[in-house]
């Protein structure tokens, strides 16, 4: 909305305000109601809470405890009131209201004004202690009070949690409570404050037995005064305190902020004196005020130590090492790409070397630990070490492991903040951290109770669909610095009308940006791309699913069967390469092996990189995204169709007559935003247009990679800055892929022995032994299912279901003014067959169950037909059938094979 359509809605109400205002004051019948109005207005018995640009919510009260909310709303050029419809019955309150309305016209924010609700500060306030109280009403709490009413007394919930309470204001309800709420809601009050109230209240006869004299002078900070710390008293004591409390509170009740360093002497003093109770939450405030000058200090006294780094940092990454290096907390909030993970290993290590930290705590997926290990020993000289084993071994780990890092997944942190704690973090480093984004799940809630001097918060999208994500990571860096939620929501939310846990929108988010810059830092790959290499490829390391990593696991077990034989058939070779395949396959997908499921990690980290790591929906971007199976091409073209993804699909069944036009549209249609292509795309075509790619899985040969990049790196390039995004799947063949196992499609050559008169194959002879050994050392490794602790597999169902989390934008329940957790979604199950870029692949799928025969001697005799098929291809000569024979032992499961292959001719 523009300044001047702004000032128009400004002025037209104003008018419909005025005009309202002269009907009533000219209207003789209403005079007196008019009087009454002006009155309550000057009494200050009016407060706004909440307005849009024609429904406006105003409160008044009748007394401290009574209230009602009045409702005018713009009706035709007039203002009504809404309760009523009809002038005639305007009364003394709703007039009060009318001319709160007219005073607080030019503070409404017009550029904000919609069709949707904009709550005050005081209107999100009255909402949450009303929501409050309702809870506290229905709790079915239990007490132990003390014998004075001011003394600390005891609320149980039903649960058997205990919290401490002090009621310190009868008219108000107000009061202190140990609970962590208590300590950032701003309110003053709790439901557990409000029920002890109550019952106070309510029972005659235990208000009359408690003493009513307050025995001593709290030191507290108010949460209804910015969190100051504050003193209470309502009786006389000693003159000598009286002249403490003066000679450091003069005549106020609290101090200002600024001068929280001061108020350390009056702790020394007040030790003294037990007539003195002070809040464990003052001393916490002023630790943290001499922590926060102490880093100011060192900032101007060292220098980064980048020579402990094993890599030169661009400037930017320099700039957030010394951002954040002498923070208590922040967020590294880098577009994907710009190195993160370096980073922060630099800021761990510096604050290490200046602060003398000892433990640095990094909380990641559990499919990263591994990756993590491997960048801190490879770009530090400190040692990292996972976190594994039963819980008494993991406590072990946290509290005596002499690793300057350690790294434990999520769910393992669910588990054992309590252990943590015990051990103690100096820095906690939360990577993908969007997965606490959900502020009321257990892992968010676990991860928040970890006590930790630091904190640093990686993330490429602090805010993904809701602005509250941004609010649970902040709770995590600094939980004060947003204010509670509900002042959070009040400053950017825009509320339905009907469905009060509603969000239609959000307002000032330019504003928000501003007031996160001492504490967020972003850059975007477009703003430093003059600092990066031509060519950054990246590694995006996925777990395999249950399904997944089973069926893995039994493909590994009949390579292993295969190699473990000394003489290698032609049928065993064809088998070899079927069982490798598969095992390749599906760790994109158990669709790729098995039509009626649809297991896949990458597919749903893959759909997060798109929408938004890489923000496809809102960027310009253009990526390819390569897959040498069609299959995988069409589970990725139905994550692109269900969010509205142009794509073009690039295959060797498309005619090269059609190839031109595909490119051609992918070049020049702006929404066309995905080059889908098989290996038929790695030669041959010059996709400069992109700026990205991703290899949905890497192929054998590393020459088949090059020849990727090479559709997008080349002369023509239009970005000098390209990305290369690898998925990866740990603990699976992919993994030794990329650690440099060296296949090329045709498995076996330079391996296997070139003799095609040889009825069989000797994989004793020099020179193979080095390969096979590798090929059966990574079998033996992928027989089992991961190398997962048992706790840790029971968990991977909802690691799972963390990464398949969406947000609703346009339905987001509120409590509170807080937002409900987003609904999970399922992936869904596909049926097809698989086709190799037009080719039809036939991998067996060894479910782990023993196949029975007579389907082992009919895959077999498949087997031994594919293989017919390609030494006819080879030497144009057929096998004779008649002199192929193949028999299956029911019993022992051994395998005879016979057939005689023909002489080449000279």
């Amino acid at each position: 909305m523009n300044n001047d359509s702004s000032q128009t809605i400004n002025t037209t109400l104003s008018i419909y305000v005025a005009d309202t205002l002269e009907e009533l004051l000219n209207n003789e019948a209403m005079n007196k109601e008019y009087s009454s109005g002006e009155t309550y207005f000057q009494e200050d018995r009016c407060c706004m809470l909440s307005y849009s640009n024609d429904l406006f919510e105003i409160i008044f009260s009748h007394s401290l405890t009574e209230s009602e909310i009045i409702q005018l709303k713009v009706f035709g050029d007039r203002i009504i009131n809404f309760e009523n419809q009809l002038q005639s019955d305007w009364n003394g309150y709703a007039i009060a209201a009318l001319l709160l309305l007219e005073s607080k016209i030019t503070d409404l924010k017009p550029e904000y004004l919609s069709a949707h609700k904009k709550y005050s500060r005081e209107g999100m306030i009255h909402r949450v202690i009303d929501e409050r109280r309702q809870k506290a009403l229905k709790e079915q709490y239990r007490f132990e009070f003390a014998d004075n009413i001011y003394g600390d007394h005891w609320v149980y919930t039903d649960k058997g949690k205990r919290y401490k309470v002090f009621l310190r204001d009868f008219e108000q309800e107000t009061g202190y409570s140990d609970s962590l709420d208590a300590q950032v809601n701003k309110l003053g009050t709790t439901k557990h404050i409000m029920a002890a109230f109550n019952r106070i209240k309510t029972d005659k006869r235990l208000f009359k037995k408690l003493s009513k004299e307050l025995p001593f002078i709290e030191i507290y900070l108010d949460p209804v005064n910015d969190y100051r710390i504050s003193k209470f008293s309502n009786a006389s004591f000693p003159e000598e305190l009286q002249e403490l409390l003066h000679r450091f509170f003069g005549s106020r009740d609290y101090i200002e902020n600024d001068r929280t360093k001061d108020f350390l002497p009056f702790l020394e003093e007040a030790a003294n004196h037990e007539q003195i109770v002070i809040r464990p939450e003052v001393f916490f405030k002023i630790d943290k005020a001499y922590n926060r000058d102490m880093l100011s200090w060192l900032k101007s006294q060292f220098e980064i130590p980048y020579d402990q780094i094993k890599a030169s940092l661009y400037p930017y990454q320099k700039e957030a090492v010394s951002f954040f290096t002498f923070k208590e907390g922040g967020i590294l909030a880098d577009e994907m790409g710009l190195g993160k993970t370096l980073q922060s290993i630099a800021i761990a290590v510096a604050k290490k070397t200046i602060l003398g930290f000892k433990k640095t705590l990094i909380v990641c997926p559990a499919s990263l630990k591994d990756q993590w290990k491997k960048e801190i020993e490879k770009f530090s000289n400190e040692k990292a070490q996972i976190v594994s084993g039963s819980p008494e071994a993991r406590a072990l780990q946290y509290k005596e492991s002499t690793s300057y890092f350690i790294i434990a997944n999520y769910e393992a942190v669910l588990r054992d903040f309590v252990a943590i704690n015990k051990a103690g973090v100096d820095l906690l480093i939360l990577d993908e951290a969007q997965r606490i984004k959900n502020f009321e799940t257990k892992t968010s809630t676990a991860i928040k109770r970890v006590h930790k001097r630091h904190a640093l918060v990686l993330t490429g999208t602090p805010i993904e669909n809701r602005i509250s994500d941004l609010f649970s990571l902040m709770q995590v860096v600094d939980a004060e610095f947003l204010g509670p939620l509900w002042e959070f929501s009040y400053r950017h939310c825009l509320f339905d009308h009907e469905k009060s846990n509603k969000i239609n929108g959000y307002y000032d988010l330019k504003g928000l940006n501003k007031f996160l810059k001492p504490i967020l830092l972003r850059r975007e790959k477009r703003k430093v791309i003059e600092q990066l290499p031509n060519v950054n490829q990246l590694d995006i390391i996925v777990k395999l699913g249950w399904q997944q990593a089973d069926y893995h696991a039994s493909y590994a077990k009949g390579v292993s069967q295969i190699l473990k034989k000394k003489f290698i058939t032609p049928v065993d070779q064809t088998r070899l390469y079927q069982l490798l395949a598969a095992m390749r396959m599906v760790c994109n997908s158990t669709y790729l092996i098995d039509t009626e499921t649809n297991e896949s990690t990458k597919l749903i980290e893959l759909e997060h990189v798109l929408l938004e790591k890489l923000d496809l929906l809102n960027s310009p971007r253009k990526i390819i995204i390569f897959s040498e199976w069609l299959k995988s091409h069409k589970l990725i073209a139905d994550i692109l169709r269900k969010h509205g993804l142009s794509y073009i699909e690039f295959n060797g069944s498309v005619p090269v007559k059609h190839r031109g036009v595909l490119i051609k549209k992918f070049e020049e249609d702006p929404n066309c935003k995905v080059f889908l292509s098989t290996e038929s795309g790695g030669a041959g075509l010059n996709l400069q247009v992109a700026d990205t790619l991703i290899n949905f899985e890497l192929p054998w040969n590393p020459a088949k990679k090059n020849q990727r990049i090479g559709r997008i790196d080349r002369l023509g390039q239009k970005n000098n800055h390209l990305t290369v995004l690898n998925f990866i799947t740990q603990d699976s063949i992919e993994m030794r892929i990329a650690a440099g196992l060296q296949l090329k499609q045709n498995l076996f050559d330079g391996v296997l022995n070139e003799s095609n008169e040889l009825n069989y194959v000797d994989f004793s002879e020099k020179g193979k032994s080095q390969f096979l050994d590798e090929l059966k050392s990574m079998m033996t490794e992928f027989e089992t299912v991961g190398d997962l602790e048992e706790e840790e597999l029971s968990n991977e169902k909802n690691d799972l279901e963390e990464y398949a989390v969406v947000s609703n934008l346009q339905v987001e329940e509120v409590s509170e003014g807080e937002i409900a957790e987003a609904d999970e979604k399922d992936l869904s199950d596909e049926k097809d067959r698989e086709v190799v870029d037009g080719e039809d692949e036939k991998p067996m799928p060894v479910s782990g169950h023993q196949q029975a025969t007579e389907q082992l001697e009919e895959v077999l005799s498949q087997g031994m037909g594919f293989f017919a098929g390609l030494y006819k291809m080879a030497t144009g000569e057929d096998m004779k059938s008649e002199e192929q024979t193949i028999k299956v032992d029911g019993d022992t499961g051994e395998v005879t094979m016979k057939f005689k292959l023909p002489g080449f001719k000279k």
